[in-house]
């Protein structure tokens, strides 16, 4: 009797994707402490052994979540630390699009796990996530420069300014519910609204190119 054919087996890219989308549910549900490797296989359907082939350990899934929670929102914005030409204003908008998009949409973290995050990798991976963050910071303080030497932002800390934009941003996940009555893009309008008031961006020109939605 000929065999049954079997399904294409998965790439393992493919694999690694879907075992990090499982965990990140459950992080976010359970908590990392709290959710085994055991879980992440049954929410798979595979054996525990089955994810290591893949993973060396729960916290090497950990890092690899937050790895690319990082590599996404920074792709796309690694140019402007080099971006001298650019309205700094039109630069400010891409990063609150690329860090919003990420913080609220699919690939998010939950809030605790958001919190814990850090302490739960070991020193390597640690370090690798804080050169990440670093490297955002970097570029954020260099489009806020811009725009106070340009004479769009008032003179302020931009070490300071830097930490609370990037902090409105990522603590909009705290509050944050899919389905509500504000749509990702009106959150991320509105808060751009907010940073741009805060700056000191008096320039209606600017101001009127993000109206925040009624509710």
């Amino acid at each position: 009797m000929a065999k049954a054919r079997r399904g294409r087996p998965k790439k393992p890219s493919r694999v690694r994707n879907t075992i990090m989308s499982k965990a990140r549910a459950l992080f976010g549900k359970k908590g990392y402490h709290n959710t085994t490797v055991r879980d992440i296989a049954n929410a798979y359907g595979c054996e525990p052994a089955n994810i290591y082939n893949f993973f060396p350990s729960k916290e090497e899934i950990l890092f690899e979540i937050l790895s690319q929670e990082m590599e996404a929102i920074i792709e796309p914005i690694k140019a402007f630390a080099d971006d001298n030409q650019t309205d700094p204003v039109d630069l400010l908008k891409a990063i609150f699009q690329s860090h919003g998009k990420v913080t609220l949409g699919k690939m998010r973290t939950s809030r605790v796990l958001f919190d814990a995050s850090l302490r739960s990798l070991n020193k390597k991976h640690q370090r690798e996530i804080i050169e990440k963050r670093d490297e955002y910071d970097r570029i954020l303080r260099h489009v806020i420069q811009r725009g106070i030497d340009s004479g769009v932002f008032e003179q302020t800390d931009v070490k300071m300014a830097s930490f609370a934009i990037s902090s409105i941003i990522a603590r909009a996940r705290v509050w944050y519910k899919p389905g509500g009555s504000l749509s990702v893009d009106d959150i991320i309008d509105t808060l751009f609204l907010f940073a741009l008031k805060a700056l000191g961006c008096r320039d209606e020109a600017y101001l009127s190119k993000t109206v925040p939605p009624s509710t």
